[in-house]
């Protein structure tokens, strides 16, 4: 009995040791993961779903895009140091609203970052926190162009472009490189938005889609102005346009 007690306590002891090494080898592969991905991938890749993730899902969500304007000219010529420090604290100021407003930062890109929302069990509700998010940031921007100028800094300003639609989401990539990441047409539309801003002579730049979403109706539209529908570059068809906030908007004729 004592024999048999002891050869059972052997092969526990192993089994625990097998069941802790996997542990820890889960463990790290996970946070090499998190290292490249978005945080907020982190529970659900502890829940297992990397190969969900890696399959890819089709859905609606909201997507945001932001840019700071005139950015490669006031880089021309300065410290990288001045550089790196400003994009530092973008990239900061960037994260924080982002995070407030339940958003995940899908990759920054330079002076620029495309912001996901994803619809969750109230679409209507994720789509305006995407609307939230594009006040915020612009605001968030404002404040701190304030803050430079009071320094003696040049100001800075942003272009935001949202709208909300069908995508296919996945995690793309080798194992040891994996990016979380969307695709479609839904996309291209924000990219673009972000892209038209300059032109309609405003900060934010959404589509009717967006707002329809969040369930904005036309007396709550207070700020938000009609420029009408609009074609954007690189998609057949059009998209009424709505714009907020810079020096003064434009109507979508002269956007195009």
């Amino acid at each position: 009995m004592i024999l048999m007690a002891g050869v059972v306590l052997v092969i526990a002891a192993r089994r625990a040791r097998a069941l802790l090494s996997r542990s820890i080898t889960d463990a790290r592969h996970s946070a090499n993961l998190t290292r490249f991905l978005p945080a907020e991938l982190a529970p659900r890749l502890a829940r297992g779903a990397l190969p969900e993730l890696r399959a890819g899902s089709r859905g609606e969500m909201g997507i945001l895009f932001i840019d700071i304007c005139g950015f490669t000219a006031w880089a021309e010529g300065r410290d990288p140091i001045e550089i790196t420090t400003l994009m530092t604290e973008f990239r900061g100021r960037v994260g924080r609203v982002t995070r407030d407003c339940g958003g995940l930062i899908d990759k920054f890109m330079g002076d620029a970052a495309m912001i996901l929302f994803e619809p969750g069990p109230d679409p209507a509700q994720t789509a305006r926190n995407c609307l939230e998010c594009a006040e915020a940031l612009s605001r968030e921007i404002a404040r701190w162009s304030a803050m430079r100028a009071g320094a003696g800094e040049p100001p800075l300003s942003v272009g935001i472009g949202a709208h909300w639609g069908p995508v296919l989401a996945a995690l793309v990539g080798e194992d040891d490189r994996l990016e979380y990441t969307v695709f479609g047409d839904t996309v291209n539309i924000a990219a673009r938005l972000e892209e038209m801003t300059r032109k309609a002579g405003c900060d934010i730049l959404v589509s009717q889609d967006l707002l329809t979403r969040a369930g904005v109706t036309s007396a709550e539209r207070s700020g938000w102005t009609a420029l009408g529908a609009a074609t954007v570059r690189g998609r057949a068809g059009v998209v009424e346009l709505w714009g907020r906030g810079g020096a003064g908007v434009r109507p979508a004729s002269v956007v195009l």
